[in-house]
């Protein structure tokens, strides 16, 4: 699974989530600019985390949303 978090004319954040059996998930954090020279995707953050890991994490992001707005 992939969706873009970030996407304006000169910039392109998205987030990947893939299965890979039996080590875990792996979410990536992918880059893009689309007018480079050379237009390519570069992977910034790389990980291999369980379902629970990736539970925290999610909870982890909803509070501190809610504590800052």
């Amino acid at each position: 699974m992939r969706s873009i978090v970030q996407c304006t004319d000169a910039f392109e954040l998205s987030a990947s989530v893939t299965n890979h059996e039996p080590y875990g998930l792996n979410f990536q954090l992918i880059s893009f600019i689309p007018s480079a020279n050379r237009p390519e995707e570069h992977i910034k953050f790389q990980g291999q985390f369980s379902q629970k890991e990736l539970i925290a994490l999610r909870n982890f992001l909803d509070q501190a949303i809610k504590e800052v707005t």
